[in-house]
């Protein structure tokens, strides 16, 4: 498969970024968010002194708390977002060949017995909270999404090297709307007193975006490493065409999600405001993880 040139990747970027209205920045760690949210962890019993395989992914967590969620009032709800967070991007580093914990996690979550894997059990934890922190539908649909998260993990294992048919154009954006728990990152973007009505009608497009600036923002070090296995591999084999092409069409359908979210919103400033806010805290949460996307080996910080 040919790659895409490093060149082309920056040019794209910064279309991208130009293209949504958000200048390229890199945010400093909160260290107050970060002391709250290890405190919170060590409470719960996630993490405990000395080395701990958690430890190294809070701030992460906390980084997309306090880009992405910083118009939050409520500091309860940032705390839970980077710690779901932490446990979200551990499992993605773990399990990605030994799914044996989460096959086993919805149903020892239902019967409320331990899991395999103690961060497991934190992220069971975190889940059985949500419906104290969110709004009743939005909370149900929340839920959902986080069990989704799982499933994507044995989704991925489980079709590793299944030829993707020509027919099955949107079993891409099905595949990684599973495992991209954007329903949940999204309706979290929304404090309490906006009515559900407000934004509920842009929830496909929100999904959309949540996951796409995800997997556009990753392409640089997916490349980097060779990936094959990835969003844009499965779109260019879907639609038979280039990386290069497939990089460019999820650019162009993402700007258009978010122009459709706008719109959607607009009749609401306070959720039309908490959307903007979002929506360029979640690229800087990615422009400012640089161990993990890399992007500041690219010279993003000209508009194209």
């Amino acid at each position: 498969m040919m790659r895409v040139a490093k060149e082309e990747i920056v040019f794209a970027l910064r279309s991208f970024l130009s293209r949504c209205s958000v200048p390229y920045r890199k945010i400093q760690m909160d260290e107050t968010l970060l002391a709250m949210s290890f405190d919170e962890a060590r409470k719960r019993g996630y993490i405990v002194d000395g080395p701990d395989p958690l430890k190294p992914c809070i701030p992460q967590g906390v980084c997309i708390s306090m880009t992405s969620y910083a118009h939050l009032k409520d500091t309860s709800v940032q705390v839970w977002m980077a710690l779901f967070t932490a446990c979200a991007i551990y499992c993605d580093d773990k399990f990605q060949k030994d799914t044996e914990a989460v096959a086993l996690f919805s149903k020892r979550l239902m019967y409320n017995q331990p899991q395999q894997d103690h961060v497991l059990d934190g992220l069971a934890d975190l889940i059985l909270e949500i419906p104290r922190l969110f709004p009743k539908i939005s909370a149900n649909i929340m839920v959902t999404s986080a069990l989704n998260l799982i499933n994507g993990f044995l989704l991925e294992d489980q079709t590793k090297g299944l030829p993707v048919s020509a027919w099955a154009d949107n079993y891409p954006a099905f595949s990684r709307s599973i495992t991209g728990a954007g329903e949940l990152y999204a309706l979290a973007i929304f404090p309490p007193e906006v009515p559900l009505g407000s934004y509920i009608q842009a929830l496909p497009s929100l999904r959309a975006f949540v996951v796409n600036v995800n997997d556009i923002l990753s392409f640089y070090k997916e490349e980097q490493a060779e990936e094959t296995v990835n969003h844009i591999s499965l779109i260019a084999f879907a639609r038979g065409c280039s990386q290069s092409h497939a990089f460019h069409s999820l650019i162009h359908e993402t700007v258009e999600a978010h122009q459709k979210i706008i719109n959607i919103l607009g009749s609401d400033l306070q959720a039309l405001d908490a959307y903007r806010n979002f929506a360029s805290g979640y690229v800087y949460f990615h422009t400012s993880v640089d161990s993990r996307y890399h992007l500041n080996e690219l010279d993003l910080g000209l508009e194209a």
